[in-house]
């Protein structure tokens, strides 16, 4: 397994423009697979220290799509469980794996790991369009 760099960095076809202060922090690319640390902000809570579990999901969804790694991908659905709750102050490593990578629909298995506690477990259903998605075009009626 290939450790993240410049040169990884440039490889990467999806999730260009993402906020990584939002998603987390990419720490290994390879093909495949993908590994981020996300550090919830305080902008993040919902009451006190208690993190929102949709910043976790979209987090996880982002580390799915780098695992997958093809341009014109989306995320079409997900079968997900939050297994703790997060509180302010913590970091979850997130580790996804591609159980398949010849189809235009791939699922990729998502494990969010606070310390070495099991806090998220996610089945994410990623498609792949051969073009980009809003330049498909509508058949003639």
């Amino acid at each position: 397994m290939d450790e993240i760099t410049n040169t990884s960095l440039s490889e990467r076809n999806i999730a260009l423009d993402i906020n990584t202060k939002l998603a987390g922090e990419l720490t290994h690319i390879s093909q495949g697979t993908a590994h981020l640390n996300f550090t919830p902000t305080e902008d993040m809570r919902l009451d006190n220290r208690l993190i929102s579990s949709g910043f976790i999901f979209n987090s996880a969804s982002f580390c799915a799509l780098v695992a997958v790694n093809k341009k014109n991908s989306l995320v079409i659905g997900a079968d997900i469980k939050f297994l703790a709750p997060i509180e302010l102050g913590y970091t979850i490593n997130f580790k996804a794996n591609a159980l398949q990578d010849d189809t235009k629909k791939i699922e990729v298995q998502v494990e969010g790991y606070l310390l070495d506690i099991k806090v998220f477990y996610g089945m994410f259903y990623i498609a792949v369009f051969d073009k980009g998605i809003f330049k498909l075009k509508k058949g003639e009626s």
